[in-house]
């Protein structure tokens, strides 16, 4: 079982980037479908997903309720992404740099003792917000 404490501290860890950290928190065989359809199998092709990320595009997840049960935890999240360089396609459309993606999602964690084996997020709303905008 994954407690709620040790849940917020792999948020803290993929917010802050610290890729070592958060990839601890997964089971080798990790099955992950974030909500906008990637699927990735393993914890090096998670952590290479977001890697690939850094500098083109910051995100920020905050937490807004959890529920947790023995093999599996829920999670409803709202998550803020930044983009950070010109032209960058992402979210179906072409962002610039200064533009912002608000991202209010569920996720699915199922687990394999203390680590999380899968993840299966469902966006459900999303809205951009272009740069000098207010939300």
């Amino acid at each position: 079982m994954l407690s709620e404490h040790e849940f917020m501290r792999y948020i803290s860890a993929f917010n802050a980037g610290d890729s070592e950290t958060y990839g601890s928190f997964y089971a080798p065989s990790i099955a992950f479908r974030n909500g906008a359809g990637a699927e990735l199998q393993g914890p090096d092709a998670v952590i290479a997903y977001y890697e690939a990320l850094k500098g083109r595009i910051a995100r920020r997840m905050e937490v807004r309720a959890v529920i947790p049960g023995e093999h599996s935890l829920c999670a409803a999240l709202h998550s803020r992404f930044e983009i950070l360089s010109a032209s960058e396609p992402f979210a179906g459309e072409v962002l610039e740099k200064g533009d912002a993606v608000l991202l209010d999602s569920m996720a699915l964690y199922e687990l394999e003792g203390a680590r999380i084996a899968r993840i299966e997020a469902k966006s459900l709303s999303r809205q951009i917000i272009r740069a000098g905008e207010q939300a």
